[in-house]
């Protein structure tokens, strides 16, 4: 009986114990993970924001074509349905698998969340955010393998991965849709962009070598 008693007691004290002690931390532990979570999503839409944003709205998010991102005060949801739905009458796509764009809806949320959470969760800018002249192979050669490495980083989220254009926002580039023009045309559009369009201005940012390269294989090469 008084081993009983004894066992009653300890398991009390251990309830009595660890219970306080447990939900004393809980709030710990969910704010951890919250950081963590919030932290990976940003990551990822670091990410995607490079690959399909960074050319309208500039590698640090200061805007070119498209407005500044960096220290928007659109809240989230209105960020969220600009991203999935686009903004007619703009530069601006759907990028929502709904609205015709490739993104499901968690990547369309990472976006966001990076964009929302630029300078909050980031101690600096992501490796994958750097410059151009960083991150693009700077070459004197002008074949076609390095003409589609800078279309791939630089004009494919405008102007399609297969150069097939976007409707409403960007023309294909492909040798037939740019017979008509000469090179140097060609050239100068690349360097100085089109005014009242989506389309860039590169000048700066690609050097001569890379803009022969992506002359080559915007004109010369099928798709």
């Amino acid at each position: 009986m008084q081993q009983k008693i004894l066992i009653g007691l300890i398991v009390t004290l251990i309830i009595v114990v660890f219970i306080p002690t447990y939900w004393a931390m809980e709030p710990g532990r969910q704010e951890a993970a919250r950081i963590r979570q919030q932290t990976e999503a940003v990551e990822r839409g670091a990410k995607l924001y490079s690959s399909v944003c960074a050319t309208c709205h500039g590698a640090q998010g200061e805007g070119i074509v498209g407005p500044a991102l960096k220290g928007t005060q659109l809240d989230d949801d209105t960020l969220q349905k600009f991203i999935a739905r686009g903004i007619p009458g703009t530069a601006m796509p759907a990028w929502g698998k709904e609205d015709g764009g490739p993104f499901h809806q968690q990547q369309i949320k990472d976006l966001a969340t990076f964009i929302k959470n630029w300078d909050k969760v980031l101690s600096e800018t992501p490796a994958s955010l750097t410059s151009p002249q960083q991150t693009m192979p700077s070459t004197t050669e002008t074949t076609a393998t390095d003409g589609s490495k800078i279309f791939a980083n630089r004009c494919s989220s405008c102007h399609g991965v297969n150069r097939q254009g976007t409707s409403g926002l960007a023309p294909a580039l492909t040798p037939e849709s740019l017979a008509a023009l000469n090179d140097t045309t060609i050239k100068d559009t690349i360097l100085n962009g089109r005014s009242g369009t989506a389309m860039p201005v590169f000048k700066g940012t690609l050097s001569p070598e890379e803009i022969d390269a992506l002359l080559q294989f915007i004109k010369y090469t099928l798709p």
